[in-house]
């Protein structure tokens, strides 16, 4: 019985840590953390560029989100961040008002050149992400000039 266990266990790690993008996609998915669907979505996204740096556009955007504590801070909240992976150019947020809370939005945050970036805002629900995109385009405009 313990070989067979062992056997079983080292067959798991094997595929765990195999490296396979299948394996490690449905690893994420399992555990919430996969943006497969967000990035598929993408390509229906609300976009709109900003004349921002990258991190300055990042922090103004988390601004918004009741679970982070930064200054300056923006006098509404409109959801919290559940992924946050400023390397990978990207935040997940959830609880957005009038949806069910486990409703994902991906903000996608893509350098354009030094000061300029785009942003996109993608979901599965068209509502969440309307809501999310006029709560973060309201805020980026007040902050930084758009551009065309």
């Amino acid at each position: 019985m313990k070989d067979i266990m062992k056997k079983l266990l080292l067959i798991i790690l094997l595929v765990v840590f195999s490296g396979c993008a299948q394996v490690t996609e449905t690893a994420k998915v399992v555990l919430g953390t996969s943006t497969e669907a967000l990035e598929a979505g993408r390509a229906e996204a609300i976009k709109k560029t900003y004349s921002c740096s990258y991190q300055e556009c990042f922090y103004a955007v988390l601004s918004l989100a009741r679970n982070e504590e930064l200054e300056p801070m923006s006098e509404k909240k409109y959801f919290e961040v559940f992924s946050k992976k400023i390397d990978k150019d990207y935040l997940v947020v959830m609880g957005i008002p009038g949806n069910v809370d486990t409703t994902e939005v991906g903000i996608f945050f893509s350098r354009r050149s030094l000061k300029a970036v785009e942003i996109e805002i993608s979901s599965r629900s068209n509502s969440a992400k309307r809501k999310v995109s006029r709560a973060v385009f309201k805020e980026l405009d007040m902050r930084f000039s758009v551009i065309e």
